[in-house]
């Protein structure tokens, strides 16, 4: 019986040079990783040497440790977990860091996730994914089965901004697909449209985690009477800053190609 870990593939990878990169962060009531053990946990190729896990002391580095639980974060890890108590008490993380160039597969965040995984078992308390700006409870992160299929719903957050901006609507938007070495996707909804939005943001982003590349002019047929043409994303008076990561594409509503003869 064959034992190892299948890569999450990318079936439809396009070259682009662009870097993709993981960062998670484990909250710990102290040094609960002496060492790693995580090589059945991931697939045959996983880019070992890039991976970086750093302990980090409150007491050596107490900006460092409250910015991943201050701020924007700590609103978001008060919706996300029951008690905040557990990461306020936590003396230290651990950083699990992966970055790769251009990866024809998933296997840097398999690797990343080994690692949360096993920190999880020993003692972590929460896992702050930092990129998709998502937070867990140590249970469900030591549970992971090295086996599952690769999901990109797992791997990112699709948000929905509570403010409507004038011409433009409520932004909806990706935040982690620098995971996947690809732009983050944004688009301006009415109100009673936002759930349409993430349905098409999560399709997209399954897309792009597969390797396909999205670029500026290319126009998507959502219907037999509708498109969304990508554009450079540039906040400025019209369209709003929703602070991502890096990069990103907004898609725009508009008008349907006439069906080729």
């Amino acid at each position: 019986m064959d034992l190892r870990v299948e890569p999450w593939r990318r079936p439809a990878h396009r070259p682009t040079g662009r870097e993709a990169a993981v960062l998670l962060v484990a909250f710990a009531p102290g040094e609960v990783l002496p060492a790693l053990d995580i090589a059945a946990a991931i697939p045959p190729g996983a880019p070992v040497d890039a991976l970086a896990v750093r302990l980090h002391r409150y007491e050596d580095s107490p900006e460092w440790v409250d910015g991943f639980r201050t701020g924007p974060l700590r609103n978001l890890a008060a919706r996300e977990l029951p008690d905040l108590g557990p990461i306020d008490e936590a003396t230290c993380c651990y950083s699990i860091q992966v970055s790769v160039p251009d990866p024809t597969d998933l296997t840097h965040l398999q690797l990343a996730w080994a690692v949360a995984s096993q920190a999880s078992r020993a003692g972590a308390v929460a896992v702050l994914d930092a990129f998709a700006h998502d937070w867990s409870l140590p249970e469900p992160i030591a549970a992971l089965d090295p086996h599952r299929p690769f999901d990109v719903v797992r791997e990112i957050s699709v948000i929905a901004e509570s403010e409507s901006s004038p011409g433009f609507g409520h932004a909806v938007h990706t935040r982690g697909m620098i995971k996947f070495g690809r732009p983050d996707l944004v688009m301006g909804v009415p109100e009673d449209r936002i759930g349409d939005a993430a349905s098409i943001l999560n399709q997209l982003a399954a897309m792009l985690a597969e390797g396909h590349v999205l670029t500026a002019g290319q126009q998507l047929r959502v219907n037999d009477e509708e498109t969304l043409t990508v554009v450079t994303y540039t906040p400025d008076a019209q369209v709003p800053n929703v602070q991502l990561i890096k990069d990103g594409l907004l898609l725009t509503a508009g008008q349907a190609p006439p069906p080729r003869p």
